[in-house]
């Protein structure tokens, strides 16, 4: 049962994962950021690899609402993995589309604390550039 269990939960991500691409595949903001070797595919599936463990996943109730959910938890790990260490590109993709995601989703859509995780995802993102801004001066001036 338990493998019947995890296939299931592979199938659904998998659903949910081509539906955030062909979402996110219509917007010219996420068009211009994926002009590198990883797909929107592949960062779709990343999304949901990290995000799908804290969610209870359903393809059925998919809607923009869904995306910025599993966006701000997986954008979460991911920030707190960046303040430590390098991104691969999936992942800085991931930082870069989630701080933009404001520009693809239309705030009407989405209920309070969707919108509250689309401001938080900006915030994140300037605090990340500024942390990165410090250790570049820092390495230049050797600190």
């Amino acid at each position: 049962m338990a493998v019947i269990s995890a296939l299931s939960q592979q199938w659904q991500k998998a659903e949910l994962a081509e539906r955030m691409s062909a979402r996110l595949g219509q917007e010219l903001t996420v068009k211009q950021l994926l002009t590198g070797a990883t797909s929107l595919q592949t960062v779709c599936n990343l999304v949901l690899a990290l995000a799908g463990s804290e969610q209870e996943l359903s393809a059925d109730a998919w809607d923009d609402g869904v995306m910025v959910t599993l966006f701000f938890s997986a954008y979460r790990l991911l920030f707190v993995k960046a303040t430590q260490q390098e991104l691969s590109q999936g992942e800085e993709l991931i930082i870069s589309l989630g701080s933009r995601l404001s520009q693809c989703v239309p705030s009407a859509v989405l209920n309070a604390g969707q919108q509250q995780q689309l401001l938080l995802m900006q915030q994140l993102a300037q605090q990340l550039v500024t942390l990165r801004s410090q250790r570049r001066s820092c390495h230049r001036n050797m600190c």
